[in-house]
């Protein structure tokens, strides 16, 4: 098992949701899933653009977030993030950890994917890695209805990812087994981890509060833009469905705390990577 997790910032909690807070507790907690290696992809702007970065390392969620949390904007305005268990593809190469960049797409997996090698023949698709994650997203760069082509995969898995030309949409999928929670604020911005308790104890940590939480259902896909899930499927109708959100009230409304300021420097700057539209 991994852990993934991610966030999308409304209008209304823009600059009042320290985002690289929020990402080391999210980190913190989903440390419990993998400890073989940590990564995270966000969008920041350059050059009077949104475009995704993303740094990613064989190490545990705590060394990472010394070493490499600062990069994260302290308001970017979406992330997605992953802790990982190990299974197929050694954590040495870098390539097989999360997040898993193949040319336009970028994102996290959750689960095992068992014909990782059929799906790879299937597209024929070039592997970049051994990592039997790649094939998910390899399915989505190559297939002209991925969500379709979706039922192609076996195994278990929740999977998050961004389009690089579409840095400000987060696309998540939950097919079958893998775990996945999101939650609300009351301002509209959207948080999702692997499991309903990582939720709830990153947000505690973070000083945030949740107006509604929802037990993503198997077979769901949805799209979220600034905190708005601006479309739900359902993947074994193709229909639209609604997103089954509990409202939770004021029970896990926590006092804020001052956060300690930190800057970026030239020298964690070397360990992002920019993402261009053919990869790194």
């Amino acid at each position: 098992m991994c852990g993934i997790a991610g966030f999308s910032i409304s209008d209304l909690d823009h600059k009042i949701i320290n985002s690289r807070n929020l990402a080391k507790t999210l980190l913190r907690q989903s440390m419990s899933r993998g400890r073989d290696a940590t990564g995270a992809v966000w969008s920041e702007q350059f050059e009077g653009n949104t475009e995704l970065f993303f740094s990613k390392s064989p190490v545990d969620a705590e060394i990472f977030i010394q070493k490499d949390l600062d990069l994260i904007p302290k308001f970017t305005r979406t992330a997605l993030l992953h802790t990982r268990w190990a299974t197929k593809g050694d954590p040495s190469n870098n390539d097989n950890n999360h997040p898993i960049n193949v040319p336009g797409i970028i994102g996290v997996h959750n689960g095992h994917i068992a014909n990782d090698d059929e799906i790879f023949d299937y597209f024929d698709a070039t592997r970049l890695a051994e990592v039997d994650s790649e094939a998910i997203f390899q399915l989505i760069a190559n297939s002209n209805e991925p969500h379709k082509d979706f039922c192609l995969l076996e195994g278990r898995a929740a999977f998050a990812w961004y389009q690089v030309d579409d840095p400000s949409t987060m696309n998540v999928v939950r097919l079958t087994g893998s775990p996945l929670w999101v939650g609300q604020t009351k301002n509209k911005s959207l948080i999702f981890a692997s499991t309903q308790e990582i939720l709830m104890k990153a947000v505690n940590q973070a000083n945030l509060s949740l107006a509604q939480i929802w037990q993503v259902a198997e077979q769901t896909f949805f799209k979220v833009v600034k905190g708005e899930i601006v479309e739900c499927v359902s993947l074994d109708t193709m229909q639209p469905v609604k997103p089954n959100f509990v409202h939770i009230g004021n029970k896990f409304i926590f006092d804020s705390t001052r956060v300690r300021k930190a800057e970026k420097s030239n020298s964690l700057r070397a360990n992002m990577d920019r993402l261009y539209g053919y990869g790194r």
